[in-house]
């Protein structure tokens, strides 16, 4: 599929990078423009670095809706999994091998 360089400029504000580009076939990843909206994608398994909600008719918002609802969850959902990830203290290898030690028995051999 053939995307002008003008509208390139949009899809990459969505952001999109030019190996996605390669991606649009007009039938499973696809654009439109609108002169008033912007440009939206159609892309509903995700195949592109796009980032944002796609309906389930496959469509992104308008890209001048600027539509960051995703982005502004995860972003949210990121911080609190690096808190408690910090809270949650990690076990050393010696204690991994003694409780899988503990859970095979004898049979069990560090590294095999």
């Amino acid at each position: 599929m053939e995307i002008p360089t003008n509208h390139k400029g949009h899809l990459k504000k969505l952001g999109l990078t030019e190996e996605d580009f390669r991606l649009f076939d007009g039938q499973s990843v696809a654009y439109e423009s609108d002169e008033n909206k912007g440009v939206r994608l159609f892309d509903p398994y995700y195949r592109t670095s796009y980032n944002e909600y796609i309906d389930v008719d496959g469509w992104s918002a308008w890209s001048h809706e600027g539509d960051t609802f995703m982005s502004d969850i995860l972003k949210e959902a990121k911080a609190e999994a690096e808190r408690r990830e910090k809270m949650s203290p990690k076990p050393t290898q010696e204690e991994i091998a003694e409780r899988m030690q503990k859970k095979f028995g004898k049979g069990y051999q560090e590294g095999k």
